[in-house]
């Protein structure tokens, strides 16, 4: 085995072991397919390594060697491909890009592998897979006219041109074009999960098509050796950029994973005060520019506490749940509704053209109230109250502590009434 190859090897085990920590705390599926694919990496690595060595029976198992290698990076290229967890196309399965190209590429690898040069194999190979799937996508794949052209282009680009460079004797070509088209269609999905501000995703996607352009490159490189070394670096970097890619991606989810935490409400899954207070100013910044009307609705439910005296705590959280989940059905998606603690729930309702949708929206969220299931005879119902902004109150401030004020009334006065 080759010694400087150790330091590579060393230094992948010990990200990988890191990927390994990360998904014994966090148990992301999607971190399974990363260390499978980065296993077949390090396997590749072992076996590169191993073809080096300087032994005098080492031209026994040489094409083997070089065939596990290809094959690994073929496989590698699976798992990542499926660690992506997003459809290259809509209404397609990974299957269809990445499992049926992989199956007759790794005939291709393991032919190329062990050295076969002559074409007709490959010829064979690449002959089947281009009219099998050809027929597939023409008559047999349940697809949409764009999803099926556009998988019927992938497919061509794949294959038409690994049939030109056979038949015009370029057997390595060939298998490093396979290669690269599938780290290609690997990058292409890691481009459909990347998010505003996702760095990670960003390194993955790049050093993906790096290392595409390497399998490229590499043919090239043979015929020019003064490029050999160079190619050979940058391909050997790409795998440790792909990793630390994915140690940032997990990074960045568990960095926004603590600040939802920190923004919603543990119970409920709702924006809590803290969230609701800066999204209050937000509707009220657009009120100003835009010049519409935004409402506040502060809600305090009734015979709440009667129902944690009588049936405990944990009936409590229920009817809590309950109520946010009825409030929810009730309230548009543009809109926002928190729990500010205790039975507390606010509203806050943006864009408002008529001051007199307020009185239909209060009546809304009173039957949502009305309509959780409680055990017994007991009855849930809502004391509300609203402000408008700018008509009623000119500040953030004004508008909370005036539907405020405005709750508390209509709950003395239905405490009095129930007296």
């Amino acid at each position: 085995m080759n010694l400087y190859s150790l330091p590579d090897i060393a230094a992948m085990l010990i990200l990988m072991a890191v990927l390994g920590w990360f998904r014994s705390r966090h148990k992301d599926e999607r971190v399974d397919g990363w260390l499978l694919g980065l296993t077949l990496i390090l396997a590749e690595m072992i076996a590169t390594a191993a073809q080096q060595w300087p032994h005098p029976s080492s031209h026994l198992w040489s094409p083997a060697l070089r065939a596990a290698a290809l094959d690994c990076y073929l496989l590698a290229a699976v798992a990542f491909g499926f660690a992506a967890r997003r459809d290259l196309i809509p209404g397609t399965t990974h299957a269809k890009h990445f499992v049926l190209p992989a199956i007759p590429l790794f005939l291709l690898t393991t032919i190329f592998g062990f050295g076969v040069i002559a074409p007709l194999p490959y010829l064979c190979v690449i002959a089947a897979s281009l009219v099998a799937g050809l027929i597939h996508l023409a008559f047999f794949a349940r697809l949409r006219k764009r999803s099926r052209a556009l998988l019927m282009a992938i497919h061509l680009t794949v294959w038409l041109p690994m049939l030109y460079l056979t038949v015009t004797g370029k057997t390595r070509w060939t298998v490093y074009w396979g290669l690269a088209c599938l780290y290609l269609l690997v990058a292409l999905s890691f481009r459909r999960r990347i998010r505003p501000g996702c760095i990670g995703a960003w390194v993955i996607l790049v050093s993906f098509v790096m290392w595409a352009i390497c399998f490229l490159a590499y043919p090239l490189a043979i015929s020019l050796p003064s490029f050999t070394g160079l190619v050979e670096q940058i391909w050997n970097n790409v795998k440790f950029f792909v990793v630390i890619g994915m140690l940032i991606v997990l990074l960045e989810e568990e960095t926004q994973r603590r600040k939802d935490e920190a923004m919603h409400d543990a119970l409920t899954g709702l924006p809590n005060r803290r969230l609701f207070e800066d999204r209050l100013v937000q509707a009220i910044e657009r009120s100003r520019r835009l010049g519409l009307s935004t409402a506040i609705f502060m809600i305090d439910l009734n015979g709440f506490k009667a129902i944690n005296d009588t049936y405990g705590h944990q009936m409590g959280d229920v009817i809590l749940r309950r109520t946010a989940d009825c409030l929810k059905r009730r309230v548009r998606g543009a809109d926002t509704l928190a729990r500010c603690g205790g039975d507390e729930f606010t509203v806050i309702v943006n864009d408002l053209t008529r001051l007199e949708s307020c009185a239909r929206i209060a009546d809304a969220l009173h039957r949502a109230i009305e309509q959780v299931q409680v055990p017994g005879g007991l009855k849930l119902g809502g004391s509300i109250g609203y402000a408008v902004f700018p008509e009623e109150a000119e500040d953030e401030q004004t508008v909370w502590e005036l539907a405020d004020v405005r709750m508390y009334k209509q709950k003395r006065e239905r405490g009095k009434a129930a007296r």
